[in-house]
């Protein structure tokens, strides 16, 4: 009868060794918790694919929508790119161009060219005849038949000068006022002029193609938006019996994220391929053009670093889309 209260006390030892044993084996680590919210949203990721290819067509007419939204501003800004590649390709250096009067004598082209050579200014001198101006067009414009229908040359006599240095704008302003008042010259052309006319209306373009990319982002989070919110309009009594059964509002909108994520890099996938397409049919077109200006001319790449961005991008914006989207629409859906 003694020994009953040490066989209690035991039993009751084991009892509590064996609560507090239980009590450590269903106490998750982070790891574990880690594990189990991927597994969820691996789980959420894929039944949100599936629920898109049950209805392709609507699926891929938002992805193209989303694609031309990311593809325009990126094209113009790869555009623009180009244009100011082919602008600082150009060998315009420091020159300037004299254009002399149509009936000038050889004599007179011939004291204009002395009087070049001799200035302080100057680094080299080309002449270029009006019969080799015409020539040059010919080979350079194909309209070499209908040329030889004129009945005189219509090119002045031209002086292509090449300045030493890298004057400053107020001296090449200076310079070619000083020449324009010469004998026999009837104009005088800056190339530094034109490349700051190109390098100016590249700095617009670029200004433009953010204008329209900053636009066209709120434009794909409303296509996005209107997109989840009539998915969950759809779903509306399987959302009530989520709630219902305890599942929290993050819980329910996660597919609805999935789903704009989706879209969103569906989107970005297919407005790379645009841009590629584009740039392959135009290569030839736009090369073609930079021969004509003897510039050694590359255009913009489309490489796997604008697919990052493009399709980071699209599904960033996805996601934003349908997070606010399907966070109004929860507030309206109380069981």
């Amino acid at each position: 009868m003694r020994r009953r209260p040490e066989s209690d006390g035991a039993a009751r030892s084991a009892v509590g060794r064996g609560g507090r044993q239980g009590a450590r084996t269903h106490h998750l680590r982070w790891r574990d918790r880690l594990a189990a919210a991927a597994d969820q949203h691996r789980e959420v990721a894929v039944q949100s694919l599936r629920r898109m290819r049950a209805d392709p067509l609507q699926s891929l007419a938002t992805m193209l929508v989303i694609a031309i939204a990311l593809a325009l501003p990126v094209t113009l800004y790869l555009a623009v790119d180009s244009f100011q590649r082919l602008a600082g390709s150009l060998d315009t250096g420091d020159r300037m161009t004299l254009y002399l009067a149509l009936d000038t004598s050889g004599g007179d082209i011939e004291g204009v060219r002395h009087r070049l050579v001799g200035h302080p200014a100057v680094a080299a001198v080309t002449y270029v005849s009006p019969e080799q101006g015409l020539e040059e067009f010919k080979r350079r414009s194909g309209f070499g038949a209908v040329l030889d229908l004129l009945e005189e040359n219509p090119l002045p006599p031209v002086m292509m000068v090449d300045l030493r240095g890298s004057p400053a704008p107020d001296t090449l302003e200076a310079l070619a006022a000083e020449m324009a008042g010469w004998d026999a010259v009837v104009d005088v052309e800056l190339d530094a002029q034109w490349l700051a006319r190109a390098r100016a209306i590249a700095q617009l373009g670029r200004q433009l193609a953010l204008a329209l990319g900053a636009a066209l982002a709120v434009g794909v989070l409303l296509i996005v938006g209107n997109t989840i919110r009539l998915a969950v309009e759809n779903r509306r009594e399987e959302i009530l019996v989520l709630k219902l059964v305890g599942g929290t509002d993050a819980f329910v909108r996660r597919p609805f994220l999935y789903a704009g994520l989706w879209y969103g890099l569906g989107g970005g996938v297919l407005a790379w391929l645009m841009v590629a397409g584009g740039r392959w049919w135009l290569q030839h077109p736009l090369e073609r053009l930079a021969t004509l200006y003897q510039a050694q001319w590359t255009v913009a790449p489309v490489d796997g670093l604008l697919l990052l961005a493009l399709v980071g991008g699209g599904g960033g914006l996805g996601t934003l889309g349908a997070r606010f989207a399907a966070g109004r629409q929860m507030r309206n859906i109380d069981p």
